[in-house]
């Protein structure tokens, strides 16, 4: 399964444009703070839709979810590229957080159950991580590409080529087994497990599948999530870290802003994103730090984060380079945190889609800052301001957090 899964995530993320697409927008004419408003959308309309499509993966066919997932993925894209304007790029920008959220959790949850399937569930941290750290180094690839490519052809030959790949990616998908789906079926009364209740075995989502079945899982979903104690705070440190995350966004106008051009800021990001596999590879023994020590690695990511928006050069470059790392290695380990919290019994995919809308909360939370501060401020000086301010609350979640299982 872990050759399925890194060919998963790596033909997922192999998309030359994701280093410069904000380079796009604003050479189509778009400002800072319109680029705000875009990655807003994105976020909301991902976090309306995240939840609830977290529930219906726990009922239906996880794997024909996947590749919806991929088809509209590879419709965002073609959004762009027939029409690249503020409107066209916020459709775009919808249809990406509807692939998302189709994507989200879904995949999380499949990947488990197929691991414990065959008895290996304990190696999901292994394998996510793997998997994500490949999936970085051809993502560092793809943008690396951009720039040839953008010399070649401008944006859209990177945009073309961008879809490209999707459309590789969705032929991968249809490539993955079909076993290892709706090991859960919620009713709306379902109480929230813990270490006392016996294990249930569920019936298959061929099963059911009706309003009231899918209203009974979100509900049980989320009545877990709220519940469990460690689920809480594993998901408080998740909306914490992803807040910090939430910064890559905005790294190539920041590259761009110390002036750098279109294909350098295409390397440096390539350069960025290999050095984020490297601290993801090690995400599943991140995921066994706890108290000072995993607080102490996501305050240096913050102040890394801040350093390098503010100085200029190849420090900050390299400050940047380290403290998104850091940062993303937090990240990934607390989904592997999160699925062993979790009971065979509960919804997992509706649980880690309310991950996933909690992490959105995250990213709001940094859009915002950035958005309307960049109104009166210069961008750099926002994002270094930001990511000062951030950290604090992100240290003291990461702190609390519980540790995942070797």
């Amino acid at each position: 399964m872990q050759t399925r899964a890194i060919a998963y995530r790596a033909s997922h993320e192999a998309i030359p444009l994701f280093g410069i697409y904000a380079l796009l927008f604003r050479d189509s004419g778009l400002s800072s703070t319109q680029i705000s408003v875009l990655l807003v959308v994105w976020s909301v309309s991902a976090f309306l839709l995240e939840v609830p499509s977290g529930a219906w993966a726990d009922l239906v066919d996880r794997r024909r979810l996947l590749v919806a997932s991929g088809v509209v993925y590879v419709a965002a894209f073609l959004t762009w590229l027939t029409w690249p304007s503020f409107w066209g790029f916020l459709l775009g920008f919808v249809l990406w957080s509807v692939s998302d959220a189709m994507h989200s959790g879904t995949w999380e949850a499949y990947l488990f159950d197929q691991l414990a399937d065959h008895g290996a569930s304990a190696s999901y941290g292994r394998i996510r991580a793997r998997a994500e750290s490949v999936a970085l180094v051809v993502m560092a690839a793809a943008i690396a590409v951009a720039a040839p490519l953008h010399q070649l052809g401008g944006y859209p030959l990177v945009g073309w080529a961008s879809a490209a790949v999707a459309v590789v990616h969705v032929g991968v998908t249809l490539s993955l087994p079909r076993a290892g789906q709706g090991r859960h079926r919620a009713e709306p009364d379902d109480p929230v497990p813990d270490r006392t209740t016996p294990r249930a075995v569920a019936p298959t989502p061929e099963t059911s599948g009706g309003p009231d079945t899918w209203r009974g899982t979100l509900a049980a979903g989320l009545r877990h999530a709220r519940g469990s104690q460690p689920v809480r705070r594993i998901l408080l440190g998740y909306a914490a870290i992803v807040a910090l995350v939430g910064f890559d966004e905005f790294l190539p106008l920041v590259l761009a802003a110390d002036g750098i051009t279109v294909g350098g800021v295409a390397l440096v990001m390539a350069a960025i994103v290999l050095l984020e596999a490297v601290a993801t590879w090690l995400a599943d023994r991140v995921a066994l730090l706890r108290g000072a020590r995993h607080a102490a690695l996501v305050g240096v990511a913050g102040l890394l984060l801040a350093g390098g928006a503010w100085w200029s050069g190849w420090v900050a470059a390299a400050a940047l380079a380290c403290g998104y790392a850091l940062a993303s290695s937090a990240y990934v380990a607390g989904d592997v945190r999160l699925q062993h919290a979790l009971e065979e019994s509960a919804p997992r995919a509706t649980v880690t889609s309310v991950a996933s809308v909690v992490a959105e909360l995250g990213f709001l939370v940094t859009l915002a800052c950035v958005g309307l501060a960049t109104l009166v401020l210069d961008l750099t000086t926002v994002v270094a301001a930001t990511a000062l301010v951030l950290t604090l609350p992100a240290v003291l979640a990461a702190w609390r957090m519980p540790a995942g299982r070797a």
